[in-house]
């Protein structure tokens, strides 16, 4: 079968754009878009469209790897040689580009090296500033941001920035700023930093904003921006269209893993056979632990080292790049090594020819209830794209990533023909976490980018601001002269501080499942450089005969762990607990099979192998009672492959299901019927019971039931129960329709009376302990001379509380997701309900 995204060609890609009705009316924006016809064609078109005379705020919205950083280098040289006098800042959102825009200036722009001046001489050499016309700095170092730890920017940028200042302002200078990858500098724009730049009021001439991946947070950047030029702003946009000269192909690797390691099958696997192939590699992780367990592991590390000699590991200690002053820079992706890290998913072109880039997205284990442990992807889908984007050449890009959550296709029919939704959700149900349906309100939902200035203005309004809305009112008829300031943050401060982290935490499609939205932009063809190629996604696990247990044991710390066993199994019921286990072993892996006798294995799926079947049920009560009774019962964690009967699935039923009353519940009809099955089942175990009768002679003595059924064993009242259970349990019964408990067999074919008479021998066999003799004593009973079988003991029922209970329907024992979704939606929005309401609402938008 074709993959999803074959039937996706001509699927038109995605992207924020920026359009005159975002920004407040005060402000004067036109907007022109641009067609790409390639590298050098963008910045033709763009220098057609840039009148330098003019003061305004000139925004460049395209997409990655068609030439924008060729482009603003050769917006530079036009500045630079105009008879105007300019002073330009490049001002990149990290260290590492410094160097990058220092290097390409000179090169692509012919600029001698003395008119460039690199920031990363401040303090650290005596080298004059004044003077030279470009200047490269980071964007913290402009708005005077001391990064988190910090209390105001350094003495020796401090001076920088003021005697530049200065000398413009003496010699009427006009100053621009450059700002590149907008989308990483955002964080620089708080408040009290936007101060820094109005000290530029009196001679900045023209701001440049540049990014692929602008966001709403962007837009409020844009009008802080903007204020300075006259309010006034162009926008220069393209369309996104993939980049068939430099296309590499796409590989998904979903693993079911539920923290990711060094160890991790689908991560050490995909990198040895990338060396095995004798490619180069790079690696991104999400994390830095991660990144350099990796480096450290002898069996990758080894032989990363093998191919490409030393390892350069890419890990920053500071936050955003940045470092402490005087401190020389380092960790940097270098295009002639293997770089593993955590660094570069922004701001880097990878090069290199005969490559593979592998992208480890965060596992399902960093969802929190509260705050996402994404590590370098916490702001969402952006830095999806922007990391995707790295290479800009043709190869490889093989991503490991988590299942995703399952999908309300409902949400697709809008913007999906028939035929694609139809192969999008074939190839979405092969790679979903767990088999088990989400209810609609926990499934990821498609929603347009255009609203999510609606979510953020409805979310700020109606819910933040609401909440307090008496309080703000009473604080400004309060007089507080003299009192610290008091105000609640305006809409657009929310959006730049909070807005990003809202709508990546909150909305599964926006951020909250990465794989998510991973999944559904290389399915619908949305990345402009790489596309689908390979979907991996079963593990093969194998298991030994009598050694299952171990086996599933094994498996279990693997791919779904002790965070997989609190977050499930402390909180559900057994069924629930059960069949999301079993699903996801069947659903997200392919299963292998060795008998003793046999060299080859055979695979295992659902329900053809009795044997695995019982023994996944044992598994999962070892589990269950161990965690939430701690006892040392049948249901014990053991490894040995004890058997799981019929005689114990009649028994744990009938315990489970004879204390209900049907009439009180609100089970579902089939739920119901299966209830009524085993009350039936009991029925006729408690008549068997009833009539044990006792027997005497000579020193002979015991209890017995006859080897066929007594007299009134079935009255006509009894019939009907036993046709039900008969009907329930060969039609409807997981385990018995399927073999793995016989029960009645050539059940269609054979008279009443022998119907009859197989089902006395399965209750006798079931809920008996029979005295083994040689021979069967014959005895007189019921007027005849009869066989009959001495009876130990009956079969105690277990106790409820610990049994395999597949009577009651599955459902949380506290209700809880394994998200935040539903704390979130309680907090700010009140209820799902209301949550869902307001999604809804939304999208009717039009």
């Amino acid at each position: 079968m074709n993959l999803p995204n074959s039937y996706f060609e001509d699927f038109p890609i995605e992207f924020k754009q920026i359009n005159p009705e975002d920004f407040s009316n005060v402000f004067s924006t036109k907007k022109t878009i641009i067609e790409l016809e390639g590298i050098s064609y963008l910045n033709d078109v763009i220098q057609k469209e840039l009148r330098l005379h003019k003061r305004n705020t000139v925004v460049i919205n395209t997409p990655v790897g068609n030439g924008k950083s060729y482009a603003i280098i050769q917006t530079i040289k036009r500045l630079y040689e105009s008879k105007e006098e300019y002073l330009i800042f490049v001002a990149s959102p990290f260290v590492s580009l410094v160097d990058q825009y220092y290097s390409s200036i000179q090169e692509f722009a012919g600029i001698p090296k003395s008119q460039i001046y690199n920031y990363n001489n401040i303090g650290r050499t005596d080298k004059p500033y004044i003077g030279k016309k470009i200047q490269v700095v980071t964007a913290n170092t402009l708005l005077g941001n001391p990064g988190e730890d910090g209390y105001k920017n350094s003495d020796a940028k401090r001076e920088y920035l003021k005697n530049l200042q200065e000398h413009c302002e003496k010699n009427n200078i006009k100053a621009v700023f450059i700002y590149d990858e907008i989308h990483d500098t955002i964080h620089n724009f708080k408040e009290e930093f936007i101060f820094n730049l109005w000290n530029w009021k009196n001679v900045i001439h023209k701001n440049f904003i540049i990014s692929a991946t602008f966001n709403e947070a962007s837009k409020v950047v844009i009008e802080y921006l903007a204020e300075l030029t006259d309010r006034k702003i162009q926008v220069i946009e393209s369309e996104r269209k993939r980049n068939s000269k430099n296309e590499s192909k796409l590989f998904l690797h979903y693993s079911s893993v539920h923290n990711f390691t060094n160890e991790t099958p689908e991560i050490k696997d995909t990198i040895l056979d990338i060396l095995k192939r004798g490619k180069n590699i790079d690696i991104l992780s999400y994390s830095k632990v991660l990144a350099k367990s990796i480096i450290a592991d002898k069996s990758l590390g080894g032989k990363l080292k093998e191919k490409s000699g030393v390892i350069n590991d890419c890990t920053s200690e500071n936050i955003d790049n940045e470092r402490p002053e005087n401190e020389p820079p380092e960790n940097r992706f270098n295009n002639d090594k293997c770089n593993i890290g955590t660094n570069f998913k922004s701001g880097v072109s990878i090069q290199k020819e005969n490559h593979a880039f592998v992208i480890i997205l965060p596992p399902r284990a960093t969802r929190s209830t509260f705050k996402n442990k994404y590590g370098i992807f916490s702001s969402g889908i952006t830095s999806i794209v922007q990391a995707i984007a790295r290479k800009r050449k043709k190869g490889e890009i093989h991503i490991i990533l988590p299942r995703p959550d399952e999908f309300d296709y409902e949400s697709l029919k809008y913007i999906f023909t028939e035929e694609q939704q139809s192969h999008f959700k074939y190839w979405y149900q092969q790679i979903k976490h767990s088999n088990n349906k989400l209810k609609d309100k926990d499934k990821v939902r498609y929603i347009p980018l255009k609203f999510q200035s609606w979510f953020l203005s409805d979310f700020y309004e109606e819910t933040l601001k609401k909440n307090v809305l008496k309080g703000i009112k009473d604080s400004q008829t309060s007089d507080r002269l003299d009192l610290a300031r008091l105000d609640f943050p305006p809409y657009k401060n929310f959006v730049l501080a909070r807005g990003e982290n809202y709508l990546a935490q909150s909305f599964k499609i926006w951020g909250a499942d990465l794989s998510a939205y991973l999944t559904f932009s290389a399915f619908t063809n949305q990345f402009v450089n790489c596309t689908l190629t390979q979907i991996k996604y079963k593990t093969y696990l194998f298991f030994e005969e009598d050694a299952i247990q171990t086996g599933l044991k094994k498996y279990f710390d693997i791919y779904f762990g002790e965070n997989y066993a609190e977050g499930l199994f402390s909180f559900s019921n057994f069924t629930f607990a059960y069949n999301d286990f079993r699903n996801r072993l069947f659903g997200e892996f392919s299963l292998k099979f060795q008998k003793k006798d046999k060299d080859s294995w055979e695979t295992i799926n659902p329900f053809n192998n009795p044997k695995f079947e019982r023994q996944v049920l044992r598994f999962v009560a070892h589990i269950f009672y161990e965690r939430n009774y701690h006892n040392q019962s049948d249901y014990e964690a053991r490894t040995e492959d004890k058997e799981y009967s019929r005689a114990e699935y009649f028994l744990d039923g009938i315990s489970c299901a004879r204390g209900v009353k049907l009439d009180e519940v609100s089970y579902n009809d089939e739920e119901k019927e299966r209830v009524l099955a085993f009350q039936n089942l009991n029925y006729f175990r408690e008549k068997l019971i009833r009539n044990i009768t006792s027997y005497s002679i000579g020193g002979d003595n015991f209890n017995f039931l006859p080897i066929k059924p007594f007299e009134n064993f079935t009255t006509d009242e009894d019939l009907s129960k036993f046709n039900q259970l008969a009907e329930y349990f060969r039609r409807n019964d997981e385990f018995i329709k399927n073999g793995i408990f016989e029960f009645l067999r050539n059940y269609n074919s054979i008279s009443q009376e022998k119907k009859t008479n197989s089902f006395y021998s399965i209750l006798l066999e079931d809920f008996f302990v029979m005295e083994q003799r040689a021979s069967l004593p014959k005895i007189n009973f019921e007027g005849s001379r009869k066989q009959v079988k001495p009876i130990l003991s009956v079969k105690e029922l277990p106790s409820h509380d610990k049994t395999v209970n597949l009577i009651e329907p599955q459902n949380y024992t506290h209700f809880v997701f394994e998200d935040h979704i539903k704390s979130f939606a309680e907090e700010h929005y009140g209820s799902l309900e209301n949550y869902y309401e307001t999604i809804n609402r939304a999208l009717k938008i039009e």
